[in-house]
């Protein structure tokens, strides 16, 4: 799922996705959440058809999830460490790439999903670009990179919230997180039409699960901030969730899968 080019700041991303390897699924959801998100993407995708290319693969929690309903998946990452993991759950079907410069042959894969992905790249439009090239005709390529907190969900505000401070500490650098609208735009750069379709989700994240993804800086963007800045941000979050009881820990928030196509 992430880490994607080696181009500019994107060596910076690369490292930062590097050293979150270790603790990326246990701060993520692992492979339950993995398979949520599979379930949804597989139901988006025409029966039969392969293979489908996920690009920003991750540790591999999403394909092995669409493998597990007999779906045919390459995964493309550019981070050794993600990539180790997701070989481990894959077996070989993975390749180390650029995702804004694939080593995919033009127009070999049916259909290309990217599960948190596109807020992390540095140019996003040659990212649609490249996928546009790599699919058939007739392919599909399945996006899921906007989410919004539900308004009762308390610990989500507060993460919501704690992210907010994280970008307006970065200044002038795009923020990690992108609008249904900008995904839609720079798809349409390539060609792409999209549905969008709105997804109710809901996980358990007690508090002290986030406590401990705030400590291991679990959020890139964390990491291009100083320890005093990091210490701004994140001090309001902690003494929140630290004041939570221990047993809220149910998660709600609207998920954007967006479908996209080519006329």
């Amino acid at each position: 799922m992430r880490s994607l080019t080696a181009s500019g700041r994107e060596h910076v991303l690369m490292g930062e996705f590097d050293q979150l390897a270790d603790h990326y699924d246990e701060t993520r959801g692992g492979e339950g959440r993995g398979d949520e998100y599979a379930a949804d993407i597989d139901a988006a995708l025409p029966p039969n058809e392969g293979p489908i290319l996920e690009v920003g693969v991750g540790t591999g929690v999403v394909a092995l999830g669409l493998i597990r309903r007999g779906r045919q998946v390459v995964g493309l990452d550019i981070s050794s460490p993600m990539l180790l993991r997701a070989q481990k759950r894959l077996g070989s079907f993975v390749i180390q790439a650029d995702a804004l410069e694939m080593a995919v042959a033009t127009a070999s894969v049916s259909h290309a999903v990217s599960v948190w992905v596109v807020h992390s790249v540095a140019d996003p439009a040659r990212l649609f670009s490249e996928v546009a090239r790599v699919l058939r005709p007739g392919g599909l390529y399945v996006v899921s990179s906007t989410q919004r907190p539900a308004a009762d969900d308390v610990v989500g505000q507060i993460i919501k919230e704690m992210s907010e401070r994280v970008d307006a500490r970065r200044g002038n650098l795009r923020p990690r997180g992108v609008t249904v609208e900008e995904v839609m735009g720079w798809a349409a750069g390539a060609g792409f039409v999209g549905t969008v379709h709105e997804l109710q989700r809901q996980w358990i994240s007690a508090p002290a699960d986030e406590l401990a993804a705030i400590a291991h800086r679990s959020w890139p963007a964390m990491r291009e901030l100083d320890e005093a800045a990091i210490d701004e941000v994140t001090r309001p979050a902690v003494e929140a969730l630290r004041s939570l009881p221990a047993t809220e820990g149910l998660r709600r928030a609207v998920s954007d899968l967006v479908v996209f196509h080519r006329p």
